[in-house]
């Protein structure tokens, strides 16, 4: 199996299976989020602006068809930890409609037959993680179990944050609950386990974003701190197989080494640096452009032409 690759292009043209025993036996996490589906949405389905609130049904179909598309991309491409907020403290203030399907959609998230499918083929372990207090019982128990879609050991896990509120605030209880019952301050494996009901977790390498850059959320509490950003244009929700592996070749293949020393460095790599630092000294990546409703990501850096 060929495990090395200096061509992005090689990479990009191999087989999925080939993809899948390269990244899969990193046993790599990744978390995904979904904001911007209902952008995607009235952009591709509508060419003015709806009249009103009657397409939520539809949108929602939409919405758990292609997160089954999406399970599917990931699972095959040997992603073995995929992380998903779907709930958190700030979809409190959206309108009242659009809240109530967020709900559906979320407690839709076990019983939708095509992503039922979905965890059955790929061997998913399902399991949903936060307080989930914006959903009733006795919904919300049922809701919080983990099941294990494979007939034995998964093969892979996926995880739905569903924090009502501040995740600290509720991290810090289970904390004191913990110091309570067992006389001493909970160690990080101890916490791991509370919050995720397993051990084992290590901390997240890829976080993928939408039209912006993100500092911490996304990132699911305890696992960060050696998580790799990327940021979308279109929602993650619709990642494409190319752009999947565009990703995974970056974060594999593309590492400085921190051991190096300076002095070791090619000559040619000193005045490459140089000149792209001339070319981008006012460069800021991150910076958007508001035209009258929505907010759209700016261009990236000024590459020189010689490294193009």
């Amino acid at each position: 199996m060929v495990t090395d690759f200096k061509n992005i292009d090689e990479f990009l043209d191999l087989p999925a299976e080939t993809i899948r025993e390269i990244v899969y036996q990193r046993q790599l996490s990744i978390s995904l989020l979904l904001n911007g589906t209902r952008r995607w949405y009235i952009s591709r389905y509508f060419d003015a602006p709806p009249k009103d609130n009657s397409y939520l049904p539809h949108y929602l179909e939409m919405v758990l068809l292609r997160l089954a598309d999406l399970l599917k991309l990931l699972a095959d491409h040997g992603l073995y930890r995929i992380f998903m907020p779907v709930y958190s403290e700030y979809q409190e203030s959206r309108e009242g409609q659009a809240h109530d399907y967020l709900v559906k959609g979320i407690v839709a998230l076990k019983k939708h037959p095509a992503l039922v499918q979905r965890y059955q083929e790929s061997k998913f372990n399902v399991g949903f993680y936060g307080d989930g207090a914006f959903v009733q019982e006795p919904v919300r128990t049922s809701l919080l179990q983990s099941v294990n879609y494979a007939p034995a050991k998964p093969e892979h896990y996926v995880y739905y944050d569903v924090n009502t509120g501040n995740q600290y605030d509720y991290l810090l209880q289970l904390s004191h609950e913990f110091s309570m019952r067992c006389g001493r301050a909970p160690t990080w494996t101890d916490m791991l386990e509370m919050y995720y009901g397993s051990r084992d977790l290590k901390k997240l390498n890829i976080m993928i974003g939408f039209s912006k850059l993100y500092v911490r959320p996304g990132i699911p509490p305890l696992l960060e701190g050696k998580d790799r950003i990327y940021t979308t244009i279109v929602t993650p929700l619709v990642l494409t197989e190319r752009a999947l592996r565009r990703i995974l070749y970056d974060y594999i293949y593309n590492v400085q080494n921190p051991e190096r020393s300076y002095t070791d460095v090619h000559p040619e790599e000193i005045q490459r640096l140089k000149r792209f630092y001339e070319a981008n000294e006012e460069t800021i990546m991150g910076l958007t452009k508001k035209y009258e409703d929505f907010v759209y990501p700016l261009p990236g850096p000024t590459w020189p032409s010689e490294m193009g």
